[in-house]
């Protein structure tokens, strides 16, 4: 897991990779959980910072797993796997990885990979909520972005983003509890983050291996 702690300003010195002096990010609550700018510790105890990180993750991508420290679900960087040699080693081909995924998907604007999906049930003749689990191949989505989903190419409007694995289950009764923005956990997501798409719709139809695709 991530060798901080959400209000944790302790000075980390510089980035491995690029050099650049490592700072916290400010925690700016209900629009971006602070971890996922914040940098990673590598295996030899050096430090990446969060830009470096974000570039990795296209190749080294970001899951969510159980910290039975902290008895949450916590983001767990895989990039944290490397040392500070092999970080910039694999930065230094991160564009290359990246050009060639773009490639493999057909240079669309951004590519989500659907690995679960979930139906919570709506109301009499409502449509359903759907959460989506998966990774971002690459690219960014938004909350309210328009997006073609699976093979069909449904077109299909994202209203929240969700912590995978975690959280309340989106439903009329957290709608009506929460805020809009108690519902968006995130401001957007980026390639390599593990991330839940929610839908409201009657006709979507999605399964694992899936791809969400947004131009």
């Amino acid at each position: 897991m991530a060798g901080y702690k959400i209000g944790d300003t302790r000075d980390l010195g510089y980035c491995a990779a690029c050099g650049n002096v490592i700072t916290i990010e400010a925690n700016n609550g209900i629009f971006r959980p602070q971890r996922c700018g914040n940098p990673v510790k590598l295996k030899d105890g050096e430090w990446l910072c969060g830009s470096c990180l974000r570039k990795l993750r296209v190749k080294y991508p970001q899951d969510y797993k159980p910290d039975p420290v902290q008895k949450a679900i916590m983001p767990f960087e895989s990039a944290a796997g490397l040392d500070a040699a092999e970080a910039r080693r694999e930065l230094s081909a991160a564009h290359d990885h990246l050009e060639s995924l773009r490639e493999k998907y057909g240079f669309h604007q951004a590519v989500f990979l659907v690995e679960d999906v979930k139906k919570e049930k709506s109301g009499f003749l409502k449509a359903p909520f759907i959460t989506v689990t998966g990774h971002v191949i690459y690219g960014t989505f938004y909350p309210y972005d328009e997006a073609a989903c699976g093979n069909a190419g449904y077109k299909a409007q994202i209203i929240a983003f969700e912590t995978p694995h975690g959280g309340l289950a989106v439903n009329e009764q957290t709608l009506r509890r929460w805020k809009p923005h108690d519902l968006i956990s995130y401001a957007w997501v980026d390639g390599g983050e593990e991330a839940a798409f929610v839908f409201r719709d009657k006709s979507l139809n999605l399964k694992p291996g899936d791809v969400i695709i947004k131009d």
